[in-house]
């Protein structure tokens, strides 16, 4: 009987490695994930970029448009993590363009926004940023014609603050500035629960009787629109898995159905969107999948 041979390709080892540094996820994984998809990612530009578009005065108040070759299937606003402390749509010209290029090379707009981070902005500064990105956004579609659904993306610590936006009028502090077609929601903090990581401390504050008002989860109501789907990745450390699926728990009782959930197998904590634009394309598909649905393509 002739012995299984090892997979050597590019994908199978960044598998392996991923497999190896577990459900952990601090700096170091941060970095050696980084570096694993780094050398195959695909930057090369495909259309118009805009980058460093002011939508407010802070100098943070920041975003990045990666326009397609042609029409646009949708614009998808993906809004980036970081512990709500750190982060950049495109802090190395690697992370986050990767999402941006591998976007418009699918056919969408990509609206990359930076956004305030704690402890000199805390809560809930990152909903209102996100709230002031989208009427930028609704502003720039205005006045170009744009008529193809508007998604909203968030991951990490992104997903708290495009929940909060969602959910949560208080922390929005006004009406939604538009509507969107869907909201994907990737491995995110929905409920702020004593004893928070320093991050996330920072940004909901030191008071825990604060938190429950602050979550987002709490906030969950029945929508009819736009519908929400949830991503959680496999090797997601435990205590950020488990928000995930109590937000799919809340969502349920409030909505009477499941909302469809995104398992990325074999994935850690940042490895789901650090691969977009490499040969590891499970997440990508996924994604694209969610796309199709809330903003069918039309020829």
């Amino acid at each position: 009987m002739k012995a299984a041979t090892q997979d050597n390709t590019p994908v199978a080892d960044i598998e392996r490695q991923l497999a190896a540094f577990g459900n952990v996820f601090d700096a170091e994984v941060l970095a050696a994930t980084r570096a694993l998809y780094r050398p195959l990612l695909d930057l090369a530009p495909v259309g118009e970029e805009q980058l460093d578009q002011p939508y407010g005065p802070h100098e943070r108040h920041r975003l990045d448009v990666y326009r397609p070759h042609g029409p646009s299937r949708a614009t998808v606003v993906y809004v980036h993590g970081g512990g709500f402390v750190a982060g950049d749509k495109n802090g190395d010209g690697v992370y986050y363009r990767n999402v941006g290029c591998w976007l418009a090379r699918n056919g969408f707009t990509a609206v990359l926004p930076n956004y305030r981070l704690a402890p000199a902005h805390a809560w809930p500064v990152g909903t209102q940023d996100l709230q002031s990105v989208l009427a930028w956004v609704q502003q720039d579609r205005m006045s170009s014609g744009e008529t193809a659904p508007l998604t909203l993306w968030g991951q990490s610590a992104g997903a708290c603050h495009v929940a909060s936006w969602l959910f949560d009028d208080a922390a929005r502090g006004e009406p939604p500035v538009t509507s969107v077609a869907g909201v994907l929601l990737m491995s995110g903090l929905y409920r702020a629960q004593a004893p928070l990581p320093a991050g996330p401390r920072a940004y909901f504050g030191e008071d825990t009787a604060l938190y429950a008002q602050r979550s987002p989860l709490t906030h969950v109501r029945a929508l009819a629109t736009p519908p929400v789907w949830l991503s959680v990745a496999e090797l997601d450390p435990a205590w950020i898995a488990e928000q995930t699926y109590a937000l799919a728990q809340a969502l349920l009782h409030a909505n009477g159905k499941s909302a469809p959930l995104l398992f990325s197998h074999g994935h850690n904590h940042v490895s789901t969107v650090q691969s977009l634009g490499s040969p590891h394309e499970d997440v990508g598909r996924e994604v694209l999948r969610w796309l199709a649905a809330v903003a069918p393509f039309k020829e």
